[in-house]
């Protein structure tokens, strides 16, 4: 990826408008094949934000070799979340429900949708972290709805319909990937505590 011709401004705006919900910017950046680069950018950000949070919530609970492990993981999965969802929005939206956007339209709208979870970082607070996570889960999901929406030129009930059918895959997926990690660091814990 060429960092040299980055415009910061630019996408910090495009994460703004995309978090306004302005339906306009998801037309513009659906039809502007110079956004692609840009809302990769912001779901790196994202992704490592929200992985920061992880951090920090897992370095509270005085587990040091967990919170970089959470770290990686999170901000690992963030990406190849994105790129999955995409693929499997694209597919279902296209396939079944009437859409007829292509995957660099769907890739470039639904990276900025991802703008409300730079707000991740907050879920490190003790006592209101989980509030913040549950609110920019419920921003994020409005934002993807009209990021579909406008990307695959579809109706509202399609739209709704795309969305929560490819959620609902990227969501296991994810669940059992985590599932697997998870009880890979099992083993490694007590594989590292039987060493010691």
């Amino acid at each position: 990826m060429d960092f040299s011709h980055i415009d910061f401004n630019r996408i910090v705006a495009g994460m703004i408008r995309a978090a306004r919900l302005d339906k306009d910017f998801y037309e513009e950046v659906e039809h502007d094949t110079s956004y692609s680069q840009d809302a990769l950018i912001v779901v790196l950000v994202v992704s490592l934000i929200g992985a920061l949070g992880t951090f920090f919530s897992t370095l509270f609970a005085g587990n040091i070799l967990q919170a970089v492990i959470a770290f990686v993981f999170r901000a690992v999965m963030g990406v190849a979340a994105y790129y999955l969802w995409v693929y499997v929005a694209q597919y279902i939206g296209t396939r079944f429900f009437k859409g007829t956007g292509d995957f660099g339209e769907v890739q470039r709208a639904f990276g900025f949708a991802y703008a409300p979870q730079v707000l991740n970082i907050l879920a490190a607070i003790p006592c209101v972290g989980w509030l913040i996570g549950i609110a920019t889960w419920l921003w994020s999901i409005a934002t993807g709805f009209i990021a579909i929406r406008q990307s695959l030129d579809q109706d509202d009930t399609n739209a709704a319909l795309t969305v929560a059918i490819s959620a609902l895959v990227v969501f296991f997926v994810t669940a059992l990937i985590g599932g697997l990690v998870g009880g890979l660091g099992l083993v490694g814990a007590q594989i590292v505590g039987s060493i010691q």
